[in-house]
């Protein structure tokens, strides 16, 4: 006689197989002709929910990007100065201070300086500085282009327009969500 598993002989294992097996048959053919009605009349069964929330931080950021994007694609095209164009790129917002890359947007040469002062504090073993004054009166350059070219394309203007709103209301809604967290303080917030 063969052992016991738990507790069950084989004939009794056999015997519960078999009713599974059975019942198995009598309830496949019910789902079968459930879902074919359901096929036939599939408004009869759907269930509309509705829900209402905030929109998530993230969701503000991503909309903030989208908006960065168009704007400085066309700011691109429109400005004839290569050294003017902005580039968006991940970087450490505090140079070699901080290993959290963020979304950081600056002019063109605003790029080569601070490559310029990577490369020259790699060669000379010390941290020279940009001719700051330069970078400065450059900055204010490309604000000046921004400007002009804004009021010049009504494209372009309504793009800044958009992207100024869109930041405005994600620094608001930040504010009012962050406020008293001290996890809630970085831009990348959700």
């Amino acid at each position: 006689m063969m052992a016991l598993v738990n507790g069950l002989t084989p004939s009794r294992i056999e015997s519960c197989l078999i009713t599974l097996f059975l019942l198995n048959l009598l309830f496949v053919p019910v789902q079968i002709a459930a879902a074919q009605e359901t096929a036939e009349n599939p408004d009869e069964y759907i269930e509309e929910i509705t829900s209402y929330g905030r929109k998530s931080l993230l969701s503000f950021k991503v909309e903030m990007v989208a908006a960065e994007e168009t704007y400085y694609d066309l700011y691109n095209r429109l400005n004839d100065d290569d050294a003017f164009d902005v580039i968006c790129k991940k970087a450490s917002p505090n140079g070699a201070k901080s290993r959290f890359a963020r979304r950081i947007c600056k002019a063109r040469f605003e790029w080569e300086a601070i490559s310029d002062n990577d490369r020259d504090r790699l060669q000379a073993g010390f941290f020279p500085q940009a001719n700051q004054a330069s970078v400065l009166r450059k900055k204010l350059m490309v604000l000046d282009k921004m400007e002009k070219l804004a009021n010049e394309n009504p494209e372009l203007r309504e793009a800044l327009f958009s992207l100024t709103r869109i930041s405005q209301e994600f620094a608001e809604e930040k504010k009012s969500r962050c406020e008293g967290h001290i996890f809630c303080n970085g831009d990348d917030a959700q």
